[in-house]
């Protein structure tokens, strides 16, 4: 549900979300599903139905079953692999038993996440734009715009989810290292073209070319070629151009067909020098921007909000402190840092000349080595992530995320992942007599604690056999093991006061 800007605008909310792309709904569904009723606002009068991203990583569909929503999003096609640089790396060298998936736009990834946004009560309010945010003792005084009025609303937080033009980045002055672009690629979506289906990408002498399907009759394609200077920023791109550039790079001709929406990117990056400023806090493209090489940039994104969402709720209702909320920064910065490492080193070597075929070369031998694959497969898919839970000494899984298919709840039989949808943390106990069931009665309207066997362990033998874990709300596993006094600790910082 679109609300649009005759509806009412309220003069103070908790948390303001500025954004309605994937990352703002993502955010406002997982604030909502933890309690707290933000408001969201879009600059747009209907969402653009523009497709930039066009899959998900293994990590986001494993955030996407943990919260029950993995189902509503038909038609995915599983990939068998992953790649770094357009170099295949195969599936069975990720840590997880999920493939990622493709052919699915990110205007029905918006949509579905409207839907369930809506279903958990918060509609988003278009067209409604940030026009100025100022601190106050509480927060932050906002000015929105909207088509005939000017509202001012009083905001305990304000969350930028507003993209690489972020007015909320602007309006804090945050500062951004920036890395300016080098190279610049056409985009295209064309029907009617016949382009190979070659999603990861071939590098030619003179460019590079990437297509596959969409799901829907109309191909993507991205060129890259060498020869041409870069184009000022937002320059119109024409389907002459993107035939020409392909016809130059490929050497063959490419049918005439019909260019149904075009763009240009480059690989710029950025990335601010903090996730946090005071009560206001940035998220996705308008913390970090890069080259969207392996189709990163709104998993990462997303990740991103599911790290935020439960913790901002926390904070705004009084439930923690507002120190927990310094977290997020502490655990996706880096996150951050090592996405803008890997897409730039996959530019220099799948966007440049001949000149660094050699190093591709032994790259693509060392993805013979099993580890190798895996360090990489597992970098771009968002499976290697290990935040600090407080505790230095503790081995994994401390600080990992709690994979799917590891364990089954004991009276239903389903995978212990699914438990997460209700948005609460979880204690997931192999014996239901261990003292861990009854130390987390205080945080009983925060905790679920599930009763639960190990399967057959595949990835995660350390996992599973673990007789007991505490698992925070985004998944990750904060304690394991049987020093119980760490346990009352771990509780204590990431969910706060008890309610009981």
């Amino acid at each position: 549900m679109t609300l649009h800007a005759e509806e009412a605008i309220p003069s103070h909310v908790s948390v303001l979300v500025v954004g309605a792309g994937p990352t703002g709904l993502m955010l406002s569904a997982e604030l909502a599903l933890h309690g707290s009723r933000p408001l969201v606002i879009d600059a747009l009068p209907s969402p653009s139905g523009q497709s930039r991203a066009l899959g998900f990583t293994v990590r986001t569909l494993e955030v996407f079953k943990q919260r029950g929503i993995l189902g509503r999003f038909q038609g995915l096609a599983p990939v068998p692999g992953v790649h770094f640089a357009g170099l295949n790396i195969d599936g069975d060298h990720l840590s997880s038993t999920m493939r990622p998936a493709n052919q699915y736009p990110q205007s029905r990834t918006e949509q579905v996440l409207a839907a369930w946004a809506e279903e958990l009560g918060v509609p988003v309010r278009r067209p409604w734009t940030l026009e100025s945010m100022e601190p106050t003792d509480t927060g932050y005084r906002c000015v929105l715009s909207g088509p005939s009025e000017r509202k001012i609303v009083e905001a305990d937080y304000v969350v930028g989810c507003d993209g690489v033009s972020s007015a909320v980045r602007e309006a804090i002055g945050m500062p951004t290292t920036r890395t300016p672009p080098s190279v610049q690629m056409l985009l295209g979506d064309l029907r009617g073209c016949g382009l190979p289906n070659e999603p990861f990408g071939v590098k030619h002498e003179k460019g590079m070319v990437m297509s596959a399907p969409m799901g829907d009759g109309t191909e993507r394609v991205i060129v890259c070629d060498f020869s041409q200077p870069m184009r000022p920023q937002g320059t119109p791109v024409t389907h002459a151009e993107i035939k020409a550039a392909y016809e130059r790079v490929v050497g063959s001709p490419l049918a005439d067909g019909e260019c149904l929406w075009a763009s240009s990117f480059s690989d710029a990056s950025s990335i601010v020098e903090s996730y946090r400023a005071g009560s206001a806090l940035l998220v996705g493209d308008s913390a970090h921007t890069h080259l969207p090489a392996g189709g990163q940039g709104m998993n990462v994104s997303i990740q991103d909000a599911v790290n935020l969402g439960w913790k901002l709720a926390l904070v705004s209702q009084g439930r923690a402190p507002d120190t927990l909320l310094d977290s997020y920064h502490t655990e996706r910065y880096p996150v951050g840092q090592e996405l803008l490492l890997n897409t730039a080193a996959q530019g220099q070597m799948f966007l440049r000349g001949p000149e660094v075929d050699p190093l591709r070369e032994v790259l693509r031998r060392l993805l013979n080595i099993r580890e190798v694959s895996v360090l990489l497969a597992d970098g771009v898919s968002g499976l290697n992530i290990r935040y600090d839970m407080g505790a230095p000494e503790a081995p994994p899984p401390v600080g990992e995320r709690l994979p799917p298919d590891v364990f089954t709840v004991v009276e239903t039989g389903g995978d212990v992942v699914e438990e997460l949808r209700h948005g609460c943390a979880l204690m997931v106990l192999q014996s239901p007599d261990s003292p861990a069931s009854s130390l987390v009665t205080p945080w009983r309207d925060q905790v679920r604690v599930v009763h639960a066997h190990a399967n057959k362990p595949r990835l995660d033998e350390e996992l599973a056999a673990s007789s007991a874990l505490f698992v925070r709300p985004d998944g990750h596993v904060a304690w394991a093991g049987t020093e119980f006094d760490v346990l009352s600790a771990s509780l204590s910082r990431w969910l706060g006061k008890p309610a009981a």
